[in-house]
């Protein structure tokens, strides 16, 4: 199996910055969920990192993980994935190899004090290497909320779709997530979250994770995330990740 379509559905999405103003970076990672923030118009936000995984038998990394973000509107942002390079290792040996690019638009539908709502369009393109990408187009959406709870804590939760492929076969991928934030003093923010998504002929996936998100000045932030694999996902072995990154608004 080719792990192209977890990393761009898991990658494409996340917010942990909670409680900053519209002059600070707010970035998508490294939770999975993406929240409602807009980057503000007339500013740009490049946000990258790499991550480690293993799944059973089968190891791998990516380096890259690129999401340019321009605010278009305050109620509009349009996205780029820029692809990352890839290296999966199992038995059979190993593989490498850059994975497709991406291209969204995130809308905001509604704002309010205590509850916020938006959309997140996206395009899996057929840009990356045929030894680790699947190389097909693979349109999806996704529905975000924002619920405050307190001045520190809120939750982000996101629904979504991608017609996707896996080596070439089509099937209907359907995610969710929910995303608990605090945020701390100093420009620190903390997550705890669990996902659960639906993979091609094999069992649903299910993990638990947590991360921290720093923010220097007011235009970078640093980050660190890990998450474990949760009973019954049939990796009949090691099933977890660790990965960094760093963001900044220009």
């Amino acid at each position: 199996m080719k792990f192209s379509v977890l990393l761009a559905a898991m990658l494409a999405c996340g917010s942990c910055a909670y409680g900053q103003d519209e002059d600070t970076v707010n970035p998508d990672r490294p939770s999975f969920s993406s929240s409602t923030h807009i980057v503000p118009v007339g500013h740009a936000q490049l946000e990258g990192g790499a991550s480690r995984w293993r799944y059973g038998n089968s190891t791998g990394y990516d380096v890259g993980e690129l999401l340019l973000r321009v605010g278009l509107s305050q109620r509009v942002e349009l996205r780029a994935g820029i692809p990352s390079y890839l290296v999966y290792r199992n038995r059979l040996g190993r593989i490498s190899g850059a994975d497709d690019a991406r291209i969204e638009g995130k809308f905001r539908l509604r704002s309010g004090d205590r509850a916020s709502f938006g959309a997140l369009a996206s395009a899996t393109l057929p840009s990356g290497s045929r030894t680790v990408a699947e190389h097909t187009f693979q349109p999806g959406t996704a529905f975000i909320s924002d619920v405050t709870l307190s001045k520190t804590v809120n939750v982000t939760s996101n629904v979504g779709y991608v017609r996707a492929t896996d080596n070439g076969t089509r099937f209907n991928y359907v995610f969710a997530v929910s995303t608990i934030n605090v945020s701390l003093q100093s420009g620190m923010n903390v997550f705890t979250e669990f996902y659960v998504y639906h993979q091609h002929g094999g069992p649903d996936q299910k993990y638990a994770a947590s991360g921290v998100e720093w923010t220097v000045g007011k235009h970078t932030s640093f980050d660190i995330n890990g998450g474990i694999g949760l009973p019954h996902n049939g990796a009949h072995g090691p099933d977890h990740y660790l990965g960094f990154g760093i963001s900044r608004l220009f």
